[in-house]
């Protein structure tokens, strides 16, 4: 486990300039954490410190913010932005930055000397700074390799794992996790592709799924290889599994009456936290929150954003 206080003064002059990141539905999170000085919250997916920087000003001085990405290049970018932060008056909770995924959230606060939390925020999906980053291979608009990994630090590869998988394990997968109704032709051109030449660049793939489309289904939107992408990226950083074990470990990590903050971009995503909610806690939000049309405007991301709160129950 890697830990960096922000008190240390640790900065990253490349990732000050890289950081370009609009929080989705920040008022909203605001709102729903009910913060006060000198709570407890964790972040377990600080990315580049959007939300983070912001409840860690509403901590104040006396508070305290546990920060979790398993992006240890991302972190980067939120020390920088929390040595900006501390420069406003004010001031600011006390900061801990840690390189290990949400589900370890338990290990993350007894590395900090705490066993509890007033609060937990999940920002899920892929970051803007990721899909960016044509080295990290997440998007196709521009041509990288085909990695995927929102841990840098993993082993698997999206270029490994289509290399290895199952014709039918792969078109499941497509059509499950990215709603594509052609996956069993884009699993078949992914197969037979891979038997003529190693997949590894991600506008090799791109080009690979618009050509085992029909004509009509090419044009649309949005690109017609981006729900392969989105099911590919899913399955190689077990997005799904993380949810569920970074649920359950939320849970136990919060106090009586802490809350829970999700905030999610997939239908999946929304009907785990969903259930979740309904059978482990307190629902507060009973529809989910979603982005007003000016937000919307100004970052489209925030389209599909779902947020969603509840609250541990009191100890008896």
């Amino acid at each position: 486990m890697n830990i960096h206080d922000t008190n240390q003064g640790r900065n990253d002059e490349d990732a000050s300039r890289q950081r370009v990141h609009v929080p989705v539905l920040l008022a909203e999170v605001l709102e729903v954490l009910e913060l006060t000085p000198g709570l407890l919250v964790i972040d377990g997916t600080v990315g580049a410190g959007g939300h983070a920087t912001r409840i860690a000003r509403a901590l104040g001085p006396t508070g305290r913010l546990l920060g979790l990405d398993r992006d240890n290049e991302i972190l980067a970018c939120a020390r920088a932005a929390f040595a900006e932060s501390e420069k406003d008056a004010g001031g600011q909770a006390g900061v801990s930055l840690v390189h290990l995924p949400y589900s370890r959230m338990q290990e993350a606060l007894a590395a900090i000397g705490q066993s509890a939390a007033d609060a937990v925020l999940l920002d899920l999906g892929v970051s803007s700074m990721q899909l960016d980053r044509p080295a990290r291979g997440f998007s196709f608009m521009a041509d990288g390799p085909l990695d995927m990994r929102m841990d840098p630090t993993a082993e698997l590869t999206a270029a490994a794992w289509l290399h290895a998988v199952g014709e039918e394990e792969l078109a499941n997968a497509i059509y499950r996790l990215g709603d594509e109704r052609y996956s069993r032709r884009i699993a078949r051109a992914i197969v037979e592709e891979r038997r003529r030449t190693p997949l590894r660049r991600t506008g090799q793939l791109a080009e690979l799924v618009v050509r085992a489309l029909p004509a009509h289904a090419r044009r649309g939107p949005i690109h017609a290889a981006t729900r392969t992408f989105q099911a590919i990226r899913m399955v190689v950083n077990d997005e799904l599994g993380e949810l569920e074990r970074g649920l359950l470990a939320a849970r136990d990590c919060l106090k009586p009456g802490g809350r829970l903050v999700v905030i999610s971009f997939h239908s999946h995503e929304d009907r785990i936290v969903k259930h979740f909610l309904r059978e482990q806690m307190q629902v507060i939000t009973k529809k989910p929150i979603t982005a007003g049309e000016p937000e919307v405007r100004e970052n489209p991301r925030a389209r599909s954003a779902k947020l969603r709160c509840g609250k541990k129950g009191e100890a008896a």
